[in-house]
């Protein structure tokens, strides 16, 4: 047993001594924010680590600051903030990665905090330090749209970040706000020129996997599906939930034009649709979005193909709506925490030295079969 241990340590001290860096806000996996018209703040967690990021309207014009996840990408408007304050981590290296949408509209100059400069090249800012646990960034020459955020504790390269931490029954999700992620579309183009599923970036409407084959001012017929694949071989009393809407077609039970099928085996088994999105008064589309939820635990143990499938003939207008895709997922045989936490805790220096009396500092604290680092 303590030669596991010490292989624990012994590898968390070489991870310790390699360059750390973290994703504190990506727009494809968007957090909660809290705020209104002169700011909003966010508090981030990736691995070990806390992040809180503020943005404030400052000597901004704009009317008002919007919350950062309205829109494709977060808006920093000309004359406002962005600070991010990392508690304890000592950032070396900030990247900020633009939205250009066009010519590079959207990216502009920026100034730092006292002990930060940064350099910028296409659509990134690289942002330097000595290391220091807060940067203040603000938008100088026009409206900024930022799309992710990484820091790191070393210049250079930025080894591959460690993303915000998904819930550990979370096989895999997927807002559709801003990406397909992967997803394979097969559309029968002998029906017609139409390209199938993609992602409604419009200001103007919600954010959310589309299927329209209305364009060029006609209907079209189409067969057109995006799926995914997806590996369930180590997880147990699985669901997926997903949330749906229409445009100028409003079912209210489930019909053949939209549905939702699992490839398990090379057999195609198809999922109702129980919750539809109420018939709006007014307008040609929905007013909001229905949630739904299915069991899916007879494929516990298996690898499947997901897919969404949008049928029409081109007689009349439809439009479907997709967001919010989350498959979830026990995973098999997983340890309880229980047993974790009450273990007692040993600790080692950055160097694989165990001591019983730590002081100020880094150590790499064991736990049962888990460790970490922890700063005293």
């Amino acid at each position: 047993m303590k030669k596991l241990l010490l292989s624990i340590a012994a590898v968390a001290c070489a991870a310790s001594m390699s360059a750390t860096s973290y994703t504190v806000f990506d727009n494809t996996n968007p957090t909660e924010w809290t705020g209104g018209a002169a700011g909003w703040t966010t508090t981030v967690k990736a691995g070990d680590q806390t992040f809180t990021i503020t943005t404030a309207k400052e000597s901004s014009t704009a009317t008002d600051l919007v919350n950062p996840t309205k829109y494709p990408s977060w808006r920093v408007y000309k004359g406002s903030s962005v600070t991010i304050e990392s508690g304890s981590f000592q950032m070396k290296q900030v990247i900020v990665t633009f939205d250009d949408y066009s010519n590079n509209q959207y990216v502009g100059e920026m100034t730092f905090s006292t002990g930060w400069a940064g350099e910028l090249a296409g659509t990134e800012y690289t942002i330097v330090s000595t290391g220091l646990n807060n940067i203040k960034m603000s938008s100088m020459t026009k409206q900024l749209r930022v799309a992710k955020i990484v820091v790191s504790d070393e210049e250079g390269d930025i080894e591959p970040p460690v993303t915000p931490d998904l819930p550990e029954d979370v096989v895999y999700r997927n807002t559709f706000e801003e990406n397909m992620d992967g997803w394979v579309k097969i559309n029968d183009t002998a029906l017609s020129d139409f390209n199938g599923w993609k992602i409604n970036t419009s200001e103007t409407a919600p954010k959310c996997a589309i299927c329209n084959s209305y364009y060029g001012g006609a209907n079209h017929a189409a067969d057109a599906k995006m799926q995914y694949d997806f590996d369930l071989t180590d997880r147990e009393n699985c669901t997926l939930s997903v949330e749906q809407a229409f445009g100028y077609d409003f079912p209210i039970a489930q019909v053949e034009n939209y549905t939702l099928y699992v490839i398990c085996n090379n057999e195609t088994q198809e999922l109702a649709f129980s919750n539809f999105p109420e018939i709006p008064a007014s307008g040609n589309w929905s007013k909001s979005f229905a949630a739904n939820e299915w069991d899916l635990s007879e494929f516990d143990g298996e690898k499947i193909t997901i897919g969404f499938r949008y049928l029409t003939d081109g007689t009349k207008s439809r439009a479907w709506e997709i967001k919010n895709f989350v498959l979830k997922g026990d995973k098999v045989g997983a340890v309880s925490t229980v047993a974790e936490e009450n273990a007692a805790a040993e600790y080692y220096t950055l160097q694989g030295v165990r001591t019983a009396n730590p002081t100020s500092g880094l150590y790499i604290v064991v736990k049962g079969n888990k460790a970490s680092k922890v700063i005293f």
